[in-house]
């Protein structure tokens, strides 16, 4: 849980989050009227890992698409936490402060060292992991021995490292994409999945000649995956470990597109205990815990995406 915590305080403090008017110039984005200015997502961009090659236009307008978007969700948690969290007092931050100095002491450095590195002030850094703490606070009394027992059962393959590997068939959609055009995208796959249920064409030869996946020339071969495996959409993961090896279900949509999913091989994990997992448990369910909150604060937020 602290490594968690410390984890997330480190890349919302990296983040410079601001709460002025949308009004003023430099507006990246406005979260239910708080703004997330452009100059604090191009600070977050330059403190990336040194020694990674210079961006070119299009790459840094691609990058500042995606850090405002994990901005506005920092913002929509923080916005919550305000009416919602539990109270952190002035004593528990300076704990932290202090703490951190002492780090910073024997790496020979200061805090004013390290407010410059992340461009942003002290206040900015205070406010920002009296969040993190308020949401440390608000997750313990979620992750009760109930509910994360609930959560090594429903995830037992992820927590014993079972894998299946996965072979794809997708037709891109744009995340923006009408709902009659995803409706199109599907009916195709539906097509395919029958010629290849009557044995008419194969799902690697559908693969080649339909997907728009990188992995067509491959036949749709992904690769072996785990249960929740950050190199395919969770919608995708979720299908090929309930289905059985080589049984075809219904499309599957994603922000990306629709997609045939077929398990080609499985590969069963080694059987563990609740109490040995607890820790990835916990930080697995506050992963999750933080996704779906922020996915329904999106859903009832109002937001608007100005970054050039």
């Amino acid at each position: 849980m602290k490594a968690h915590l410390a984890l997330a305080m480190t890349l919302l403090a990296s983040a410079g989050l601001s709460a002025q008017s949308p009004a003023v110039p430099n507006v990246a984005a406005t979260v239910n009227g708080e703004a997330v200015r452009l100059d604090q997502v191009d600070v977050k961009i330059r403190t990336r890992p040194t020694g990674s090659a210079p961006l070119s236009a299009s790459q840094v307008r691609r990058l500042r698409t995606a850090v405002v978007e994990d901005l506005i969700d920092d913002v929509l948690l923080k916005q919550f936490l305000a009416q919602n969290g539990p109270p952190v007092s002035a004593a528990e931050m300076d704990k932290h402060f202090q703490a951190l100095a002492v780090a910073l002491k024997k790496q020979g450095k200061t805090p004013s060292d390290y407010y410059r590195e992340l461009g942003q002030t002290e206040a900015q850094t205070r406010e920002t992991w009296t969040a993190m703490l308020k949401f440390q606070k608000y997750a313990e009394g979620k992750a009760t021995d109930a509910e994360l027992k609930k959560h090594f059962e429903a995830n037992r393959e992820f927590f014993e490292g079972a894998q299946v590997r996965v072979s794809v068939v997708m037709i891109r959609l744009n995340a923006n994409a009408l709902p009659g055009e995803r409706a199109t995208a599907s009916q195709k796959l539906l097509a395919l999945r029958e010629q290849i249920a009557a044995g008419t064409i194969s799902f690697a030869d559908a693969a080649k000649k339909h997907s728009e996946d990188p992995s067509a020339p491959r036949g749709g071969d992904l690769g072996w995956i785990a249960r929740r495996d950050t190199v395919v959409d969770e919608p995708v993961a979720k299908e090929a470990f309930a289905r059985k090896v080589n049984e075809l279900g219904e499309p599957v949509a994603t922000e990306f597109g629709s997609y045939l999913v077929l398990a080609t091989e499985r590969k069963p994990g080694k059987p563990i205990t609740f109490e040995k997992a607890l820790d990835q448990v916990r930080d697995c369910f506050l992963d999750d815990l933080r996704q779906n909150l922020v996915a329904n604060l999106r859903s009832r937020a109002t937001i608007q995406v100005t970054v050039p």
